[in-house]
């Protein structure tokens, strides 16, 4: 996929407990529910049309500046159950988009998420989330010159994170650990194309030393593996030290800070090293005003179109400001801006190329009914590419405009 790299963004801009996942419900007023015994269930549909001027972001070539008129049909059905503090909820989606001028690049995605909150006790707490589901590389092409189709994968993504010691208490600790597969159908030139997996675990641990203020060590380590090449991947370990708080009810927030170490797997490649860091932090200055902003320097997987001989790693920097606002009962807006600054390395850690990505969004939601919920959003991306090593270089700008209606059934 073409763009800014979303490995980068996976610290969210959740706060405090590492972040709040959307329900459901996301984007309507109040959607109510069916109830199926112990069970809520939530239907909702969404249809959207819009304007792309760059389906396939590309910067140059005979795919450069295509557009077309943009339309999008989703469809969930979200189910939840609590008993007492724990929850456990998912949800089964499909997603079908559309091109008028391009009807190589649609696609349609679909898929079954969840997640389980357990309060096992006042000590001990489990929390799993799983992603799995057939998607695809938007923006990108299996072969531009014969085959414009979006390449396709399965996605095999779980997470689980187990805390013990009591919110409150003095010490407390985080187990944690996640998996990620993608697995491609059809790329340029090979089947398997450039396979993808993520493998983290890592441990959390928290001592108060003041109150709602806690300082963290954590100590984590990432495998970053194209599963269809051997030995083409990095071993990343990751020291941390920084404050986990919410030093008033209107801030919130944690800071990371440390050391990165980069293993190649190929033999006799020298370990790499830098400074690297995780921040998140939420201010509400009133109650239907909430800013946030998240940082994050690290390395990860580069995002273009997959393809056997193509296995590049980022190594780089992404920023990202929002802003959430209720004007009114019905009308909220939101804004937000993306910066990000990679390094682009092959398997033995030899530059290729810079890359510079600034993202802007805006939108309004405005909702209608109770169970409904029509929004209007913008985003515009300039992406710029800089060579080293290499001369294969993409940098495209481009507009997107959507106009969507969601209600819950």
């Amino acid at each position: 996929m073409k763009g800014f790299n979303v490995n980068h963004l996976a610290i969210a801009i959740a706060l405090a407990g590492y972040g709040t996942n959307a329900v459901a419900a996301t984007g309507v007023e109040d959607a109510g529910h069916i109830d199926l015994g112990p069970v809520e269930m939530t239907p909702m549909a969404t249809l959207g049309v819009g304007h792309d001027d760059n389906v396939y972001r590309e910067g140059e070539g005979d795919l450069a500046d295509k557009s077309s008129t943009v339309y999008k049909l989703d469809a969930s059905a979200g189910f939840k159950a609590q008993q007492g503090l724990s929850t456990y909820e998912t949800t089964l989606a499909a997603k079908r988009t559309s091109f008028s001028s391009q009807s190589d690049a649609g696609f349609t995605d679909f898929g079954i998420t969840g997640k389980i909150h357990e309060d096992i006790n006042s000590r001990n707490r489990l929390d799993v989330d799983f992603d799995l589901g057939r998607y695809h590389d938007t923006g990108s092409t299996v072969d531009g010159a014969t085959d414009k189709s979006a390449p396709e994968y399965t996605r095999t993504k779980g997470g689980l994170k187990y805390g013990f010691g009591g919110m409150d208490a003095m010490f407390r600790a985080d187990v944690f650990g996640n998996y990620n597969k993608q697995k491609y159908q059809k790329t340029k030139g090979i089947v398997e194309g450039s396979n993808r997996k993520t493998t983290e675990y890592g441990t959390t641990g928290y001592y108060r030393f003041m109150p709602k203020t806690d300082v963290l060590l954590e100590i984590k380590e990432r495998k970053l593996d194209y599963t269809a090449a051997n030995e083409d991947g990095y071993d990343v370990t990751s020291y941390l030290v920084g404050l986990n708080w919410e030093a008033t009810g209107k801030t919130t927030g944690y800071a990371k800070f440390g050391r990165r170490e980069r293993d190649s797997q190929v033999p006799g490649v020298k370990t790499e090293g830098f400074n690297g860091w995780e921040v998140g932090v939420s201010y509400m200055p009133v109650d239907h005003s909430v800013f946030q902003l998240s940082t994050t320097r690290d390395y990860g997987f580069d995002s273009e179109n997959p393809d056997q001989n193509n296995t590049l790693f980022t190594k780089g920097t992404t920023s990202t400001l929002s802003w959430n606002h209720q004007w009114t009962g019905k009308i909220s807006t939101n804004a937000g801006y993306t910066y990000t600054n990679d390094d682009i390395e092959n398997r033995v850690g030899v530059l290729q190329k810079t890359r510079t990505v600034k993202q802007f969004n805006l939108g309004v939601d405005w909702n209608v009914m109770r169970n409904a919920t029509v929004s209007l959003s913008y985003q515009n991306t300039d992406r710029n590419e800089s060579a080293k090593a290499s001369n294969d270089l993409d940098s495209y700008k481009r507009n997107a405009y959507m106009l969507t209606g969601t209600i819950a059934l």
